[in-house]
């Protein structure tokens, strides 16, 4: 924290990598991802819709499907809807 006890930039980038290691203890397989399709896995577990998503990470609907594809293939899924249920502790 920085001096008048609010958190700053690095204190966040410390929280996201603790969460992420979290994340890792209990769901491992997710190291296989890249860090796009960790960025599509994410919002993939909010209700936004892949258009929704291309818009937020500044990429088009192809590239989203694309992420969203490989994302499935590694974590042995083939639904959204099975990524919601194996993952909703996140």
């Amino acid at each position: 924290m920085d001096k008048q006890n609010k958190p700053g930039f690095l204190d966040f980038v410390k929280l996201a990598k603790q969460e992420y290691q979290n994340a890792l203890h209990v769901h491992p397989e997710l190291v296989e991802l890249s860090p796009r399709e960790r960025e599509v896995f994410t919002l993939l577990l909010t209700d936004m819709t892949l258009s929704e998503i291309a818009d937020e990470l500044y990429i088009s609907y192809s590239s989203v499907h694309f992420h969203c594809k490989n994302v499935y293939r590694k974590l042995q899924l083939s639904s959204r809807k099975q990524l919601l249920i194996k993952y909703k502790d996140m």
